[in-house]
């Protein structure tokens, strides 16, 4: 077990244990963990298998995004189990892997790697025609992703049409702040977080951003904001028609809202980005973002010796993070002084070591890196906006967005906690005055068009 003692800002009920399975074995996780969380606190640290060649994957993001994350629960394949919450008696397994997750035998396809070409099904079993059929459930058990079964009893879906006068997409600091200001205008306001907590980042932050956190969500309460956790702003399509995926639902297994709101607000935040180095796929490599959410919030340990490789603030708090939690710091290799890293040594099953520039070599079981974020601007670009590039920042803008879509938090620009707080209430006042106006117009069209 890598489980810590208590952590003053843990989601964890360790009083409520939770059992569940994991490639059959029986394992004890606690109420608010997730799957990764509780894998990781009973000591699994390899949960999937690259598509092609199976190398062997561990948590990177620890997030929502993560892209090694998914598996088989029950009859569901693909779920994200660093964003779902451990039910009881959940049976969960590893995807495309065969006879096991430890000994997978389709990993020799690394011994031809050179025969295995993109696209090189296409351009091998062509003749003859009449064994395409055999050619075909040969290859589909190579396919990545996990099991369909066409017997699975279907599951209530539900869908629901909405018209609040604001969307917000993000339940950061930003978001909260602008869904509480337009509220306090007057407007109906909708916040959608893909998260199961309001906060963002200030979640696996220190104890003051856990307490400006709670603040604002305590105000979102108040101002009466209908909100939405465990849900995803999937799409913005014209006039402001925007679809919106609700995972958590008490009837249903997902909702889909059909929301016509007059203005919407994106304040998703940034994505931690990984960095590309030799053996960046290695078990043990991870983000900053990755190994502050396993400490702060389910108290997990990651590791034992540390090497962080950081380039700005995030970095150094997982140092501290990392330290405080008795995880020793072998070094921290910094970009900001020119310094940088080579390769992530390590056998079959993960990092060992790892490689800096100067030629000295670390011994590890944990690289911790941060160096920087990218920008997730789906909704801009699908409002008609052109994100642009800026290199100071090494990430993407906003540069035209239409009227009815406004932008704030880590999407608007870098800044302090008040500087986002700030720019999200001055973006929520500006949302709720525009869906004003244009309420304003409809009713004067109405009024327009009935009949004499």
């Amino acid at each position: 077990m890598t489980r810590l003692p208590p952590q003053s800002g843990e989601v964890i009920d360790r009083e409520s244990a939770v059992d569940f399975t994991w490639n059959g074995t029986r394992l004890t996780g606690c109420a608010g963990d997730t799957i990764a969380s509780a894998l990781m606190a009973n000591g699994v640290r390899i949960v999937s298998r690259s598509m092609k060649y199976h190398r062997p994957r561990g948590y990177l993001t620890n997030d929502y995004w993560d892209p090694n994350a998914f598996v088989q629960v029950g009859d569901d394949p693909n779920v994200r189990s660093a964003h779902r919450v451990l039910d009881d008696g959940m049976v969960v397994e590893a995807q495309n892997v065969w006879p096991s997750l430890d000994r997978d035998i389709k990993a020799a396809n690394r011994l031809v790697g050179r025969f295995l070409s993109a696209g090189f099904y296409y351009k091998t079993f062509i003749r003859p025609q009449k064994l395409w059929p055999a050619y075909e459930k040969v290859l589909a058990t190579f396919a990545p992703g996990g099991r369909v079964d066409p017997d699975t009893p279907h599951r209530y879906h539900d869908k629901r049409y909405a018209h609040p006068d604001v969307v917000v997409a993000g339940g950061g600091p930003a978001g909260m702040a602008a869904a509480i200001a337009a509220a306090e205008a007057g407007a109906s306001v909708m916040l959608v977080e893909h998260g199961h907590r309001l906060g963002g980042h200030l979640l696996w932050g220190s104890a003051e951003e856990r307490a400006v956190a709670a603040s604002l969500a305590d105000e979102v309460e108040a101002a009466g904001v209908e909100v939405l956790l465990d849900s995803t702003v999937t799409g913005r399509y014209e006039d402001n028609w925007v679809a919106i995926v609700q995972r958590s639902h008490p009837i249903a297994v997902e909702r889909l809202i059909k929301a016509r709101a007059k203005t919407l607000v994106a304040a998703p935040g940034l994505i931690e980005r990984p960095y590309v180095f030799a053996g960046n796929d290695k078990p043990g490599v991870m983000t900053s973002g990755a190994v502050r959410r396993f400490v702060n919030l389910h108290a997990v340990r990651p590791g034992e010796r540390a090497v962080v490789f950081t380039a700005n603030d995030d970095g150094d708090a997982a140092v501290a993070d990392l330290e405080r939690v008795g995880v020793e710091i072998a070094r921290v290799v910094d970009a900001r002084r020119g310094e940088n890293i080579v390769e992530a040594h390590g056998g079959a099953r993960a990092v060992a070591a790892v490689e800096v520039a100067d030629g000295s070599k670390v011994e590890c079981d944990l690289l911790v890196t941060a160096v920087g974020w990218t920008a997730p601007t789906s909704l801009l670009n699908m409002s008609g906006d052109r994100p642009t590039y800026d290199e100071t920042s090494a990430r993407f803008y906003g540069s035209a967005a239409v009227d009815d879509v406004l932008t704030t938090g880590g999407l608007a620009g870098d800044g302090s906690l008040d500087h986002l707080v700030e720019h999200g209430r001055a973006t929520g006042r500006l949302a709720a005055g525009r869906a004003a106006v244009i309420a304003h117009r409809v009713r004067a069209l109405t009024a327009r068009a009935a009949p004499v």
